[in-house]
């Protein structure tokens, strides 16, 4: 099944299954159990909201409600839940979307002349976005089964990034979740409220609205439809290739697959796909890093106003991107089950010798299904294990990521007893650096990543092999001064000099989990 057949009727059979599901898991609770959940909607919501009124008269009604009051409570709130979080899909509207706006866009960046506006659809794929991975694999396997796409998350432009990649390599479109504050941008809003997007409200961070969201993916997958989500659960604020995973959205495959097991379906399978997205630069970036490095930074879950919210900060950023034809990279990895198992090209799944193997035996005793949250979550722990292998396997060396990671860690070499912290407040770092002696060093690395390309832990970009370190420096110079409010590196005669230590901080954390840094030492 497609998005193309989600229709008014799906869209309704989709909401009242995962009212239901939720409903009939909380109405098994206790009265006490029952009262927590209802306590703990309440005073999140209060928080969230500030509408102490109304959430105060809710607290005094169910306080004085009888067990099936409080159920028909809760109802209501499941119920409000699942119809803000659905999302729409016109297929008129996905088509005029991918046909027109990516023209139009190049068009009032790039004055495009009409000969190169009518040919297009080609261009903006070589020219802008280079996708790589076994494609006509990923394809077949959407007839046999429901895909999950699972990218890695530096901005957000990723969403519409995907949804123009996976058009443009001819993959059907797919559910997603997005952050609420992104429909707050009227016109992204109406794209995203008509492309398959359901609507995650990040500042509801109690338990009862995150079962509903999960549900409501594990639901969706299991009718059929293709999804797609970030499972880092947000955008890296470091730069760094995802470290964690969020299971429980993670879980839902597993969850999907299982009943369609129950149901005894003729294309059961659920297939994972994961995608590693790389730019030479994030648009959010200045915002993205001091966020993370703030005091704060961990209860600033959500940013409003960062710069995907200022159109003059995207303008500039498609614009150079445009100009200096610094192209993104998507590269679809290869496909896993929900157990983190490879497959093979029927679509089965296969063990480490390539022995096709019954994945439904994992969830069944003497030939039975059972449920098991204990099994199902060690099983889920091992796929989020082998994604971030996998994320890490099929990051891609670009050049800014090779010039920051090289420039820092020379910086860090002179101050080893110095974090980021203490290099910032020092300002030690704010010293000439030789351009030769970032020549010489910027090559040792370079060795090192070129090796870890060829045992398969790294994807060294190929067009860097026919640049020399003179070369790599220029590029990233040239992109880092295309874009950025402050200069993160520049140049002065025969030497570098450090603008802004966060922003290469930032960049510098691609490179990051591949023990470079003790590979390094006395090298530098």
């Amino acid at each position: 099944m497609t998005l193309f057949e989600f229709n008014k009727e799906k869209k309704k059979e989709l909401v009242e299954l995962v009212s239901r599901r939720i409903f009939d898991s909380y109405s098994l609770k206790n009265e006490p159990d029952l009262d927590q959940t209802l306590e703990e909607m309440i005073y999140w919501e209060k928080k969230r909201s500030k509408k102490y009124k109304y959430w105060d008269q809710y607290k005094e009604q169910y306080l004085q409600s009888s067990l099936e009051t409080k159920k028909e409570l809760l109802k209501g709130s499941i119920d409000h839940y699942s119809h803000q979080i659905v999302g729409n899909f016109n297929p008129t509207i996905y088509h005029l979307s991918a046909k027109l706006i990516p023209p139009f866009l190049n068009l009032l960046l790039d004055a495009l002349s009409l000969k190169r506006l009518w040919h297009f659809r080609a261009s903006i794929v070589n020219e802008n976005i280079m996708m790589t991975g076994n494609l006509p694999f990923i394809r077949s396997l959407a007839t046999r089964g429901t895909l999950v796409f699972v990218p890695t998350h530096l901005s957000n432009l990723d969403s519409i990034l995907m949804g123009t990649a996976l058009y443009y390599a001819d993959l059907p479109p797919v559910m997603y979740g997005a952050g609420l504050n992104l429909f707050k941008n009227k016109i992204i809003g109406f794209f995203m409220n008509n492309l398959g997007a359901y609507k995650v409200d990040r500042l509801r961070i109690h338990q009862l609205y995150k079962d509903v969201l999960k549900e409501y993916a594990a639901s969706s997958i299991q009718l059929g439809f293709h999804n797609l989500f970030f499972p880092g659960g947000t955008r890296s604020r470091s730069g760094s290739v995802e470290k964690k995973l969020k299971l429980g959205l993670l879980g839902t495959s597993l969850k999907a697959y299982i009943r369609n097991l129950e149901e005894s379906k003729l294309t059961p399978n659920i297939y994972i796909i994961p995608v590693n997205l790389n730019a030479h630069l994030t648009l959010e970036a200045e915002t993205l890093i001091g966020d993370f490095l703030a005091a704060t930074g961990q209860s600033r879950y959500i940013i409003e106003n960062d710069e995907f919210s200022k159109l003059g900060r995207l303008y500039s950023y498609f614009k150079n991107l445009m100009h200096l034809n610094s192209k993104t990279f998507v590269h679809f990895g290869d496909p896993l089950d929900p157990f983190g198992n490879k497959v093979n090209s029927d679509g089965k799944s296969i063990d480490y010798h390539g022995r096709v193997i019954d994945i439904s035996r994992y969830v069944k005793r003497e030939g039975v299904i059972v449920h098991d949250d204990d099994r199902d979550q060690n099983y889920t722990k091992e796929l989020a294990k082998m994604l971030m292998d996998v994320f890490h396997c099929n990051n891609r060396v670009l050049s800014t990521n090779l010039v920051a990671f090289t420039l820092y860690e020379m910086i860090a070499n002179r101050y080893p007893d110095f974090d980021i912290y203490k290099l910032l407040r020092t300002y030690t770092y704010h010293k000439a650096i030789p351009l030769k002696d970032v020549y010489e060093k910027l090559e040792r690395v370079r060795q090192f990543l070129e090796q870890l390309s060829d045992q398969g832990r790294i994807i060294y970009a190929h067009y860097l092999k026919k640049l020399d370190a003179q070369d790599i420096v220029n590029e990233a110079l040239k992109i880092f001064a295309s874009y950025h409010q402050r200069r993160t590196v520049y140049r002065v005669g025969d030497e570098l000099w450090v603008g802004d230590l966060l922003l290469l901080y930032y960049y510098h954390n691609r490179l990051v989990g591949y023990n470079l840094e003790d590979m390094l030492k006395g090298t530098l």
